[in-house]
């Protein structure tokens, strides 16, 4: 490896300021970073395949399932369930369509397995479903590789590099929703996009301009909302001429455009989102601190217990503001973007985002705050890392819950779903947000404790799917009840369907060792990277 000239100083393209240090590493370093980035998200996506649920059942997946299905055939309308009536009759969510486009290719292969599978249809329907739930976990693998290289890039030495990307993909929430058909996995993706085109461009490194239009146009196009988080993650650019904004600007052109047309094709008008009184000042009716402490430190939704190690994030950017100019406008830009969220989000009638595992609003904003995570684990000192053990395990041992047990039946189970409350009722689901014995993280772990004496004790339930099935489960009643004693892995509710065990069991170990082969693979890329 050639080691920089220390004796240079590097300028910015055309002006006399001198570049950061993070930008003076020879090219060789990020040539071994993307190259170990690469092997970080093969690795994670087989992980997340081994831990997938192989089910799509809450109401906003199966209305984006279904926005996908009818946009293959021409149309956007879907059957009625989590949607708004259009003035033409038919029915259509009120989510943004980013989504469902992004998830085409996979939904096409699904609906065609669909169709040849020789099952009974309420079978084939939940092996459809089963194979479109994998593309979160493709999502945030990409995901953890852009955290890996964007840290390198940023200086952070390789190995607490590789740490805090662990640590973001597996010790947080971010987990869970790798699991699931929801948004948030794209939007954190467009988000942290954003947050590296922006630092890279105001740091010389013009031609990459598109990362930062690319994270815009999938953030806004993914979630309206997510239009003041992005262009929070540009304020790197701040400094930089304005021909540095004319990317983001496209990418966000792109997306507001792509919002008209949608809207304009269901409510005849570019001006209704589907979200009517949601998207108004009448929705913001929460107590500013309620919400704060119900979205930073309750029981049932704080984020210091279903991330801890976002506390490593406080010395981290206290350490990125010493380290340079740059590095403190990329802080700055990633912790406003956080509390920005907070901020808004507390005062929301729903600030909870249920039903959920964890604070959903703040999951798409957690690999900003684990670049500064980066920043603390790459200080070097001996009470950092051993606080980040104890966080770490802390946080994995909380995802563990949230991946072992479906959100939705640890709701059933404890009687918060079907709801007996509105959703803006002051005490919707008060218990589970704010009293510790009824937190989720317990019930949860509750659950999978007892789940897996039953499987071991050869008593997992068995799914008939005789009788009439619900149409956003793909289950009948008594097939929903007996899941609440189920686990949430596909190769545990393959058996529980009467798919044989034997090709349940090959494919399980196949998987297995293809993750274990991608594991050491990353490893050597991530200790060459180191090197």
């Amino acid at each position: 490896m050639n080691a920089p000239d220390a004796t240079a100083t590097p300028q910015f393209a055309g002006s006399a300021t001198p570049m950061p240090s993070f930008v003076t590493s020879a090219p060789a370093i990020h040539v071994r970073a993307r190259l170990a980035a690469r092997w970080i998200g093969i690795t994670a996506f087989l992980v997340y395949a081994i831990s997938g649920g192989g089910r799509i059942v809450g109401s906003d997946e199966v209305t984006m399932l279904e926005l996908a299905r009818a946009m293959l055939h021409g149309g956007i309308a879907v059957p009625v369930g989590a949607t708004l009536d259009g003035p033409d009759g038919r029915h259509y969510t009120k989510n943004a369509a980013g989504q469902a486009v992004l998830a085409l290719p996979l939904v096409a292969v699904a609906e065609v397995a669909e169709g040849r599978l020789p099952l009974p249809v309420a079978r084939r329907v939940l092996a459809a479903r089963c194979v479109v739930s994998f593309f979160n976990a493709a999502i945030t693998a990409l995901l953890l590789a852009v955290f890996y290289r964007f840290v390198r890039f940023m200086g952070v030495r390789a190995r607490p590099a590789l740490a805090a990307t662990v640590m973001l993909g597996f010790t947080t929430p971010v987990w869970a929703y790798a699991k699931s058909f929801m948004a948030e996995p794209l939007q954190a993706l467009g988000l942290l996009f954003a947050l590296e085109g922006g630092a890279r461009v105001a740091n010389g490194e013009g031609r990459l301009g598109w990362i930062a239009a690319l994270g815009v146009l999938i953030a806004v196009s993914v979630k309206f909302a997510m239009l003041p988080l992005a262009i929070v993650c540009l304020l790197p650019l701040a400094r930089a001429r304005w021909t540095a904004w004319i990317a983001p600007a496209i990418g966000l052109a792109v997306a507001l455009a792509g919002h008209a047309i949608y809207d304009v094709m269901r409510f005849g008008t570019p001006f209704e989102t589907g979200y009517g009184r949601q998207a108004s000042a009448a929705a913001f009716t929460t107590p500013i601190l309620t919400g704060l402490y119900g979205l930073l430190a309750s029981s049932g939704k704080g984020v210091i217990w279903f991330a801890p190690a976002i506390l490593l994030a406080i010395p981290g950017a206290i350490a990125m503001r010493r380290a340079g100019a740059a590095e403190a406008r990329t802080a700055t830009a990633a912790i406003a973007a956080f509390a920005l969220a907070v901020l808004g989000y507390s005062m929301f009638e729903h600030w909870a985002g249920d039903g959920s595992f964890g604070p959903r609003y703040l999951v798409p904003l957690l690999p900003l705050v684990f670049v500064p995570v980066a920043f603390a684990l790459n200080a070097r000192r001996a009470l950092t890392r051993a606080a980040a053990v104890l966080l770490a395990i802390a946080g994995c041992a909380v995802a563990i819950g949230g991946v072992g047990i479906y959100f939705g039946a640890e709701m059933r189970e404890v009687g918060d779903y079907p709801y007996t409350r509105a959703l803006n009722d002051p005490l919707f689901m008060h218990e589970s947000h704010f009293v510790p014995a009824r937190s989720p993280i317990l019930g949860h772990w509750r659950m999978l404790i007892r789940n897996a004496r039953e499987h071991i004790a050869h008593r997992a339930p068995r799914l008939t799917t005789r009788g009439a099935v619900d149409p956003r489960t793909g289950l009948t009643p008594d097939d929903q009840r007996a899941l609440l004693h189920g686990l949430d892995f596909w190769w545990t509710y393959a058996p529980e369907v009467g798919v044989p065990l034997v090709p349940v069991a090959a494919a399980l170990a196949l998987l297995l060792l293809l993750a274990a082969w991608a594991g050491l693979q990353m490893l050597a890329f991530v200790a060459e990277d180191a090197a």
